[in-house]
């Protein structure tokens, strides 16, 4: 099935009917590695292999995925197909495609000419990071722009519009209402001269990170999500300078952001100094201080909570934990839940090294569960199941330690998965096969 065209590149994405499902939709030979996007979760025990000759595991043509409570986007950018497929829940419009349906559907939308960068989902939002040429006078200039859809009920997208906005009259009166966005729109920055590097989303937050290492929020801010400062707890829907830890604030005496983290009600930060930082939500001791904080509304620094000996290369948050990986592949977890440590210990205050796993190279986390990736391509996650089959272990059975997901393709031979995004009730990974 063909893409048609972009229509306003900076202002929305063109959205094309519901499609087929995802294995009969996409047959290129831009890319002829073996490679495929496998899926479980979603009230199902089964891992449903969703196979593409555009799929590809990693280059700057990568495939993107990403996976909300009940909606899951993968994104193509191959030579001859580049569009963001969508399936499951679309009631908020979190797909994209310029509708709202009641009931799990399909969907596409086109991204020819442009780079894919990024892209993330919250509970029933979506975001979408992209860059294209655009000139600047005389001058040709690269520059990223920023795509949000779906839930903007707290102002989650950043494009003004919130519960609190006056958008409808009812018998004369003006009410607050419901704000939904169906098609990707774009998302303007207070600086201009700013792109997007990276973009997370909470369960109904939004954080953003600028090549010029400023970071920016919006949506819900009741347990302190947006990091905004001790004053502020309140929604925003445009995005709002975290002060703390941006360079052009308060930020600058402390170092650059090279990452940042969040899928709950919480956001890590990891600084180019290898600091860990955090805000939000921190009533299960998910802060890793060694005791629990109610709320953290301004970015707190966490004094190295391992080994002096250890370097923190990546941070994870998921809603009740967060996890630390460090440079030699270790991984330790602290807060409250099915942490990886054993159905003894599900409750700790300070991080304790997860010692079913050896020599990770990525981790993710959700909101009850989490993954990671060794150097040999295994996936592994553990955390609760309850009955979402999100664990990928053929059943509704929680881990309490880390056990390795069997891939489909197994059965024919060698596996290597190069990422995986974790939704609320279900899972997305890209795996390359023999």
């Amino acid at each position: 099935m063909a893409f048609t065209r972009i229509l306003q590149r900076t202002t929305f994405l063109r959205a094309l009917a519901p499609l087929a499902p995802f294995r009969n939709a996409f047959h290129s030979s831009s890319w002829q590695q073996k490679s495929s996007v496998v899926q479980w979760g979603y009230n199902s025990k089964k891992l449903k292999v969703f196979d593409s000759n555009s799929v590809i595991p990693e280059g700057p043509d990568k495939t993107w995925i990403a996976a909300g409570a009940s909606h899951r986007l993968i994104a193509l950018s191959g030579e001859d197909e580049a569009g963001i497929l969508g399936e499951g829940m679309n009631h908020s419009g979190q797909l994209g495609n310029g509708a709202r349906n009641d009931e799990s559907t399909f969907s596409a939308i086109d991204t020819a000419g442009m780079s894919i960068l990024g892209l993330a989902c919250g509970r029933e939002h979506s975001m979408l990071l992209t860059q294209g040429e655009e000139a600047d006078g005389q001058l040709p200039t690269t520059k990223t722009i920023l795509f949000g859809f779906g839930n903007s009920m707290y102002g989650q997208l950043g494009l003004g519009g919130s519960k609190d906005t006056l958008i409808q009259e009812l018998t004369g009166h003006n009410v607050a209402g419901f704000v939904f966005e169906p098609s990707p729109t774009s998302v303007q920055l207070p600086d201009p001269t700013e792109n997007v590097v990276q973009v997370v989303c909470g369960l109904d937050h939004t954080v953003l990170r600028t090549d010029q290492s400023n970071l920016y929020s919006m949506g819900w801010g009741a347990d302190g999500q947006l990091g905004l400062g001790p004053e502020s707890s309140s929604d925003r829907s445009l995005p709002t300078l975290i002060e703390r830890l941006s360079y052009k604030a308060n930020g600058k005496e402390l170092g650059r952001v090279k990452y940042i983290s969040s899928s709950t009600d919480f956001t890590l930060a990891l600084l180019e100094n290898n600091e860990v930082w955090i805000w939000g939500n921190a009533e299960y001791g998910q802060c890793m201080v060694n005791k629990k904080i109610d709320r953290i509304l301004e970015p707190m620094h966490i004094p190295h909570p391992i080994p002096e000996s250890e370097v923190v290369s990546s941070v994870a948050a998921g809603g009740t934990f967060g996890l630390l990986l460090t440079e030699s592949g270790k991984v330790y977890t602290c807060g409250y839940g099915a942490l990886g440590l054993g159905p003894e210990k599900t409750h700790i205050l300070m991080p304790e090294q997860i010692t079913a796993l050896s020599g990770i190279r990525k981790i993710v986390a959700s909101t009850d569960y989490a993954a990671a990736i060794n150097d040999k391509g295994e996936l592994f996650t553990w955390g609760t199941c309850g009955q979402t089959g999100r664990l990928g272990h053929g059943d509704f059975e929680h881990r309490f330690v880390p056990q390795r997901v069997v891939m489909p393709q197994e059965a024919s031979g060698k596996v290597r998965v190069h990422d995986v995004a974790l939704g609320q009730d279900g899972a997305l990974a890209i795996v390359e096969y023999d």
